[in-house]
């Protein structure tokens, strides 16, 4: 499918002869629509050979240990109730909640306290795509029956009440993939805001149309589609949100580059704040604060494909991943309208440290070993992923064109997760 390349901002006039879908609800279809979203249609791929990897995948099983000895340290500083839950949003394949559990029971020979903080403790995920519900289950295996689903999108709806008194939220590359507005500056200078059109040869489509094209191997490949530009004076609701978060854009010079916010990110603060009475939620993504994403051009900020691909978000939507840098400036400000209490913002490597877990030698060759043992098992048909780790890496010292030895790609990942300075990934830690 054919890169869309937006003409430059078009007048209001124009943009309006032909169905607008808005930039944030293109992306938000193209991640989770029933029918064709990346997400919802099972197609997305994790992990070795796949489309992306997370750290909770490079770095299994020790990022779950890193929940793990957190949840741990929580749960002692909220005086040991009997009573106690991981909360994880948007679980992608399920291998955080596994690695998490499987660390509690391997470490049994902890202190008693351990064993007591492993009987209180329950996991809960917090799901929006069936799709991905049914991966973690298979991945998750017979460990299945100590998790609790809930399908949900805390960014429009939180819970009617309370899950229990005390409780750890964990949110690892969530924030990054909410559907986000673009603004941009029109000619005149006035704020805009970005739009989409879809046309099927030379019919133009709506929503509705467009999805039903999408769903359909050969219209797809004959979809094309357009970037309009609104005045952001014809949105008043999020006129009002960009006056009040975004006051520093609209009185920054033009011309300037195009920003990307998430409004729902507002709603999905407060209502992670209401799953519990006390607790703490991790927010871990990649992004940075506000002056990054005034300056940055809009290829820094806004993702499609797998990484360092360079495809534009309408190369392939519904089969590539999108993602966003995150605003942690508007995190930050959405956690404390919600509730909570910041309590720190930096590099990922916070996590470790607060999790009472080591990144050494040893922990990197656990690592390879556990890849390797993953990679057995696809060769041998094991797995729901298995169709695509088997290919995935070589074991070879010299590597080839297109693989990179696991043992140099596994220090790579520590080396990326550890980086203090310049780091692309960070976690802020809220408290209730």
């Amino acid at each position: 499918m054919p890169n869309a390349r937006s003409g430059g901002a078009a007048s209001a006039a124009r943009a309006h002869l032909l169905p607008l879908i808005s930039y944030a609800d293109f992306v938000d279809n193209a991640l989770f629509h029933p029918t064709w979203g990346y997400y919802s249609t099972g197609g997305v791929r994790f992990g070795d050979g796949g489309h992306y990897d997370t750290y909770p995948l490079a770095l299994s099983p020790y990022f779950g240990g890193m929940v793990a000895g957190y949840a741990y340290r929580l749960w002692q500083r909220l005086g040991a109730p009997a009573a106690f839950e991981i909360c994880e949003l948007g679980a992608g394949n399920g291998q955080l909640c596994l690695d998490t559990l499987l660390w509690f029971d391997q470490h049994s020979g902890r202190p008693a306290a351990w064993k007591r903080f492993v009987e209180a403790t329950r996991y809960r995920i917090i799901e929006r795509s069936p799709g991905l519900i049914d991966r973690q289950r298979r991945q998750l295996g017979p460990l299945a029956g100590r998790v609790r689903w809930s399908r949900a999108d805390f960014s429009q709806r939180g819970p009617r009440k309370p899950f229990g008194a005390n409780g750890l939220i964990v949110a690892n590359e969530v924030l990054d993939c909410l559907p986000h507005h673009k603004l941009v500056y029109m000619p005149d200078g006035a704020p805009g805001v970005g739009h989409v059109t879809a046309r099927l040869g030379r019919t133009p489509l709506t929503a509705v149309q467009l999805a039903r094209a999408m769903a359909d191997d050969k219209q797809r490949a004959r979809v094309r589609f357009a970037e309009r530009i609104v005045p952001l004076s014809e949105l008043p609701d999020l006129a009002a949100f960009t006056a009040e978060h975004y006051a520093d854009w609209l009185a920054a010079p033009r011309p300037g580059p195009p920003i990307f916010v998430a409004p729902r990110m507002v709603p999905l603060l407060a209502s992670t704040g209401r799953c519990y009475e006390h607790g703490d939620a991790l927010w871990i993504d990649y992004g940075g604060l506000r002056p990054f994403h005034l300056r940055a051009p809009e290829h820094r900020k806004a993702f499609a494909g797998p990484p360092r691909s360079a495809r534009s978000v309408f190369d392939d939507p519904g089969r590539d991943d999108i993602t966003f840098m995150v605003d942690f400036s508007l995190a930050q400000a959405a956690a404390r309208a919600g509730g909570w209490r910041i309590v720190t913002y930096g590099p990922q490597a916070e996590l470790a440290r607060r999790g009472g877990v080591t990144l050494d030698d040893t922990a990197v060759d656990r690592i390879v070993q556990h890849r390797a043992l993953g990679w057995l098992l696809a060769l041998a048909g094991v797995g729901p992923e298995r169709s695509w780790r088997r290919g995935a890496v070589t074991w070879t010292a010299a590597g080839s064109p297109d693989r990179i030895p696991v043992q140099r790609y596994v220090r790579d990942s520590v080396r990326e997760f550890l980086r203090q300075r310049g780091a692309t990934f960070h976690i802020l830690i809220a408290r209730r």
